[in-house]
């Protein structure tokens, strides 16, 4: 059984007024799961099934229905989207633990749970100074203090291991960027490295 989606007026595309064709005004906020259509229809057939595959049976019901009312998509509309998504995966893949000092500090609360402090304890005492200041400076003066403790407490330890631990909180941070529930960096300076 699926349900009618509602569309927002606001993401309906309309002809231009006056003669002659002419592209399609663009509203600036495009509902999530236009885009989601929008994305599947522009990738190619293989990458689409395998995002798909991803989602629910209601997701990809959705996304199906919006593919089907789908009659035109504006180059301008196709572009955003794209680059939209292709800078989340530019963030997630260029994201790492030598980043943290980037985060805004709302989302690195978001991100610490005391449970946790071992894990970031040893992280951290293997970062740079930038970074733990960054990570103690943005949590309450009870999280910092535990975790300064178990930093404290953990006597020596080998890179690997804090290596390790930087690497699990980074991929641990990806997930939440991916669930919405962090923004990551912007990865600046990075397109540098490209060629």
């Amino acid at each position: 059984m699926s349900k009618e989606l509602r569309r927002d007026p606001a993401e309906t595309v309309s002809p231009t007024p006056g003669p002659g064709p002419g592209p399609a005004p663009v509203s600036a906020a495009i509902a999530p799961i236009r885009k989601a259509a929008i994305l599947v229809v522009s990738l190619e057939q293989p990458l689409a099934s395998k995002l798909l595959a991803e989602l629910d049976r209601g997701a990809v019901e959705a996304v199906t229905l919006e593919i089907a009312r789908l009659e035109r998509i504006d180059p301008a509309e196709q572009r955003r989207v794209l680059n939209e998504f292709f800078d989340l995966g530019i963030r997630r893949l260029w994201f790492s633990f030598d980043d943290l000092d980037k985060l805004d500090a709302r989302d690195l609360r978001a991100a610490y749970h005391d449970e946790d402090a071992p894990l970031w304890a040893l992280a951290l005492a293997g970062a740079a100074r930038p970074i733990r200041e960054a990570v103690l400076g943005a949590l309450p003066g009870e999280s910092a203090a535990a975790l300064r403790a178990a930093m404290e407490g953990l006597g020596p330890f080998r890179l690997d291991d804090a290596e390790s631990a930087q690497a699990e909180l980074a991929e641990h941070l990806r997930r939440l960027h991916d669930r919405g529930l962090i923004t990551l960096p912007e990865p600046a300076g990075r397109e540098a490295i490209l060629v």
